[in-house]
């Protein structure tokens, strides 16, 4: 387990989580803000890297959110080196359908900030999110999160939030 809140718990992804990860990346309304949507075969690559990616980074990376109540897969939170923002940590998230509107993205953000901080001692994360995904914005401010100046990425201007660490220790 890499963390947990009061309703989730974040950990590792292994192989079986295959079809959950599958369903998840293949959403087109889930990746509307994220990326394109994966067939089967690039949804089980893509996994195969990030399970790949903790033997390098073993404190970082893709991982699967899972609801303590059933142990059912809710979605994926991420916190790696930004591809966007070179020398800066980012968060994310993406959450099935039947969690969105229920606090659970915010919860995961709140979790992982705190890991960030307290485990990691980070000073800083950033997040970035497309300019009409008012939810995630919502979420990342809600969460300490402040605007910075607009981004842009390979073919879209995004928004960068930014958040500093209280603890600076």
């Amino acid at each position: 387990m890499i963390f947990e809140t009061e309703r989730l718990l974040v950990r590792h992804y292994t192989m079986d989580d295959a079809e959950d990860f599958y369903l998840l990346n293949s959403d087109p309304e889930v990746m509307k803000y994220i990326r394109a949507p994966k067939t089967r075969q690039q949804a089980l690559q893509f996994l195969r890297e990030n399970i790949d990616y903790y033997l390098e980074f073993p404190l970082y990376g893709r991982w699967a959110l899972i609801e303590k109540k059933d142990n059912h897969f809710a979605g994926s939170f991420m916190l790696r080196p930004s591809v966007a923002v070179k020398g800066k940590i980012e968060l994310g998230y993406a959450l099935f359908k039947n969690y969105w509107g229920k606090g659970f993205a915010t919860e995961a953000t709140k979790g992982g900030i705190d890991y960030a901080f307290a485990k990691l001692k980070l000073h800083d994360l950033i997040a970035i999110t497309q300019t009409e995904n008012i939810s995630s914005k919502q979420v990342l401010v809600k969460c300490g999160f402040r605007q910075l100046d607009d981004l842009q990425e390979t073919d879209r201007i995004v928004n960068l939030f930014a958040i500093e660490s209280p603890r600076h220790d």
